[in-house]
């Protein structure tokens, strides 16, 4: 387990700092404006790190990135992202799936699985935390967490659509 140690830096914002797995040291600092500082020691008293400086768009976009939600490789494109029992899994949204059209609330996902849609990505502009009357389209992919056993429900709710719809 990584072990990560937050200092709280009064009237600046928070520091957090942790060892990689090679041994090197990263510290963050997130000051309250925003603005993000990465901190890469190579070793235990490095004097001299290496500074990257982000605003907060671009740290928020780091994250997600390095969270997997906005990227994956393509490599690892089934890869399931552990989370103690939970899974976050991505998918995608055939043209010809019963779920298009309707929105995050009526495709019942939750409802029906107990699972949560994360976020959408599209060519347009992705969703984090979409908002239940978001309308689903061809094309999208849905970033979806939950228990392993609840994924192949899901799939047959982007195949067949919701239970008791009639529309297909």
């Amino acid at each position: 387990m990584v072990e990560v140690r937050e200092t709280r830096l009064p009237g600046v914002g928070s520091k957090f700092t942790m060892k990689t797995h090679v041994g090197e040291k990263i510290s963050t600092i997130v000051h309250v404006d925003g603005l993000c500082e990465i901190y890469h020691y190579l070793a235990d008293g490095d004097d001299d790190p290496v500074v990257v400086r982000l605003n907060d768009e671009e740290a928020r976009q780091l994250g997600a990135i390095l969270g997997g939600v906005v990227y994956r490789p393509q490599l690892v494109k089934d890869l399931e992202v552990a989370l103690k029992d939970l899974v976050m899994e991505w998918i995608e949204l055939p043209a010809a799936s019963p779920l298009v059209g309707l929105t995050v609330a009526t495709c019942r996902i939750r409802s029906t699985t107990g699972s949560t849609i994360v976020a959408i990505l599209r060519d347009s502009g992705s969703l984090a935390t979409p908002h239940p009357d978001e309308t689903l389209r061809a094309g999208d992919t849905l970033v979806v967490i939950g228990r392993p056993a609840t994924f192949d429900v899901i799939r047959r709710l982007v195949a067949e659509g919701p239970p008791g719809d009639t529309s297909s």
